[in-house]
């Protein structure tokens, strides 16, 4: 496994804790990654917003004091042997807290491993959609990225004020797909009494062509179709679906329609008017915090920021703000002050709630269109939801 230490100094105030007779050793934090991530995004958005946010600390707190390092990792953590490999680099590198972007298939593993060492691992899961709690995880694990069900919630709420009446549904064969369409018609009917579903399709998981399901989807005479493809799918439906027509005859929510990757990939193929839901709409959030978030991203890596690379940044903040509050670099204390803190982020106030340790994270609805700050659509129209979106 390729390893690598950066070192990034940073002034942490402890005048209680340490004195310049006594000088502190460095605080290193374990940052992981997966294959499958850096390969399909090399700039690594994840490391590139946690290298930002540790230069700003060092930037604003002074040239003194204790050293923070990270400790990069690549690898799967789903197989024992991976497991066993990270503890003995916990072990060797003395690492005190863990952060990283990884499977959701590997969270729970890695959360059981930092728990043995007593210490934190704060998460933000690849497919974070479908990376839903179950109640069932360590007590040191901290979920830094939006709640599943709070995009649910949100897009259920913005598509029950449509003024139409026929809705249906489109979702991937998969467990989170079949839970997501009973929760949305039973949802949508307590909101929307007059609702009427005319259908509702669960999709394999290879589709080689899209176009039998937009005219099947065409056929029921739907007003209002939302679907849950993932980014990947959602690119080939889009294509397809335009070059039919589709959305001039249909108002179309895609949950990942506002993720800045969906936006990007589609560029000017982008159909105007389909509704989607974004965690980091920068281009409409007035906040000193995210302009200067934003500018200095575009300057390190010549892209827009996205969510995981706000996640990266947002969680070493998170640690700092834990720290400061606890008075100590210590572990276990931070991970004690972790639990119910608030500190303000480029979406805003962020807290982390206690009792399942997620991150309460504000998102926003919108419809897509075509302006010139942007060579990209962007959502427009926001309606904004606040951490109360994430309650089913």
């Amino acid at each position: 496994m390729p390893l690598l230490a950066i070192g990034l100094s940073i002034l942490f105030f402890f005048s209680l804790f340490f004195s310049p007779a006594h000088p502190a050793e460095p605080v290193k934090i374990g940052l992981l990654t997966s294959p499958q991530a850096f390969h399909s995004r090399p700039a690594n958005p994840y490391l590139r917003g946690a290298e930002m946010a540790v230069g700003e600390v060092n930037a604003r707190e002074g040239k003194k004091g204790v050293q923070l390092l990270l400790v990069l990792r690549e690898g799967l953590y789903i197989q024992r042997k991976d497991l066993n490999e990270l503890r003995e680099l916990i072990w060797e590198e003395r690492i005190q807290f863990l952060m990283g972007e990884v499977l959701k298939e590997a969270i729970h593993g890695i959360s059981k491993l930092a728990q043995e060492q007593r210490m934190p691992f704060l998460v933000f899961p690849i497919e974070f959609i479908e990376a839903a709690s179950t109640g069932a995880e360590p007590s040191n694990l901290f979920w830094i990225s939006p709640a599943p069900e709070a995009f649910q919630r949100a897009a259920v709420r913005t598509a029950a004020q449509f003024p139409k009446k026929r809705f249906y549904l489109l979702t991937r064969d998969s467990g989170f797909g079949r839970n997501w369409a009973k929760y949305f018609w039973e949802e949508l009917k307590k909101l929307k009494p007059e609702a009427m579903p005319v259908g509702e399709f669960f999709l394999p998981w290879k589709v080689d062509d899209y176009s039998p399901y937009v005219q099947s989807i065409l056929s029921t005479k739907a007003e209002v179709c939302l679907s849950h493809l993932g980014v990947r799918e959602w690119l080939r439906f889009a294509k397809s679906a335009k070059k039919l027509g589709y959305f001039r005859q249909i108002i179309h929510f895609e949950l990942e329609n506002g993720v800045l990757e969906s936006l990007v990939a589609l560029k000017k193929d982008a159909p105007e008017g389909v509704w989607g839901v974004s965690a980091f709409p920068f281009w409409a959030l007035g906040w000193k915090e995210t302009h200067e978030f934003v500018a200095k991203y575009r300057k390190k890596t010549k892209s827009y920021p996205s969510l995981d690379a706000l996640s990266g940044y947002v969680s070493i903040y998170a640690l700092f703000e834990a720290m400061k509050k606890a008075g100590s670099m210590h572990s276990q204390r931070v991970m004690g002050t972790l639990e119910g803190l608030t500190f303000r982020t480029p979406v805003g106030l962020l807290a982390i709630r206690p009792s399942d340790h997620r991150a309460l994270w504000p998102i926003w609805c919108g419809s897509t269109k075509f302006i010139s700050d942007y060579p990209f659509a962007i959502l427009e129209d926001l309606k904004a939801f606040g951490p109360d979106s994430f309650f089913p």
